[in-house]
């Protein structure tokens, strides 16, 4: 079923059957409900190209997860607990302003030139983009060839022509520095940090909150302390290994985010090692997850909904009425105080 088709149901011109589809006013009300009703019966979707054709916008946004070079089942998308989420509250808040989400997942490089694509037909109007690099190449080549994008976790833009884009992160630092400063109050000194991705916004700035409460209480920052990595449960297990193998005198760990604190406990448990007995631990992200384990988590909390809406709400705007600016959001982070960390006696 195509346009042609519609218009000789109708004993229409195919030039008309476009006119209805794109809502042109020079039209009658009969002919409108008409070529509408056939539409409606026979199921005729217009093809983005159509529509692009015509000079319209389509009332969908991309939504592209990105999860470059990380092929081992460790890094699959099913596994991460950030990105289902966001997805839904997407999704959500979008539908609530008359637009649907194309949901895509970019694995590899190239995978950029099917956004590009969607682009340009106009099947989408603009993009958000989650788990990119900081500062990626391929995103900033879809800004400055004036596509409309949002982007989750990343710094603010030194080059000033990159203005057309959208900006929103946690507070990574101030939750960062919330996390150990309470480690620090209730009487901890010796304060490991499992990093997450150091090639994310949130990777460097959550390790910078850490090094900023430990500067201000004049603590020493060990490098055996610092154990790099990335944002899954495995790392996390990994990084509490490779601390704790050696004796040492740790007795707190901030995990960069609740996967990473899930994973450290796991491997905490297998040594024999108490929560919060023997070593307290904080996450980051306040998953659904972490008030049901145990010891439940103490944590930074952050309103994934609240980033998800915003993005949403800030690139629709953007796509209906214009920005001649960078925008840049910042979701507040809260510390919630839960079982797995405790006060130490000096």
């Amino acid at each position: 079923m195509n346009s042609k088709d519609i218009a000789k149901l109708a004993g229409v011109s195919r030039s008309t059957v476009s006119r209805v589809v794109n809502n042109y006013p020079n039209l009658s009300t009969e002919t409108k409900k008409k070529v509408a009703e056939i539409i409606r019966k026979c199921g005729y979707v217009p093809h983005a190209s159509a529509r692009a054709l015509a000079g319209k916008s389509n009332k969908i946004i991309g939504l592209f997860i990105t999860n470059i070079n990380h092929h081992s089942e460790r890094f699959v998308i099913y596994r991460n607990i950030y990105f289902s989420p966001f997805t839904s509250a997407a999704i959500d808040y979008a539908g609530k302003l008359g637009y649907k989400v194309l949901v895509s997942l970019i694995n590899k490089n190239s995978d950029f030139e099917n956004a590009r694509e969607l682009f340009f037909n106009k099947t989408i109007s603009g993009a958000i983009f989650v788990g990119v690099n900081n500062n990626d190449r391929e995103i900033l080549k879809l800004i400055k060839s004036g596509y409309k994008l949002a982007i989750i976790d990343q710094e603010q833009w030194k080059d000033k022509t990159l203005s057309n884009s959208i900006i929103v992160n946690s507070d990574n630092l101030d939750g960062a520095y919330k996390a150990v400063k309470h480690l620090i109050e209730y009487g901890h000194r010796e304060i490991a940090h499992i990093c997450g991705d150091m090639n994310k916004f949130s990777g460097f700035k959550r390790l910078e909150g850490y090094k900023k409460a430990m500067n201000e209480a004049g603590l020493t920052i060990k490098k055996e302390y610092i154990v790099e990595g990335d944002f899954t449960e495995d790392s996390g297990y990994d990084g509490a290994r490779q601390l704790l193998a050696n004796k040492n005198n740790i007795t707190a760990i901030f995990a960069s985010n609740d996967a990473k604190a899930v994973g450290a406990m796991k491997a905490m448990k297998e040594m024999g090692i108490k929560i919060p007995d023997d070593i307290s631990i904080v996450g980051y992200d306040d998953i659904r997850m972490a008030s049901y384990i145990s010891p439940a988590l103490t944590t930074v909390k952050i309103s994934i909904l609240k980033m998800a809406s915003l993005a949403v709400r800030d690139l629709i705007n953007f796509i209906e009425n214009g920005i001649d600016s960078s925008q840049y959001n910042t979701v507040s982070a809260k510390l919630i105080v839960r079982e797995s960390t405790k006060k130490i006696i000096a």
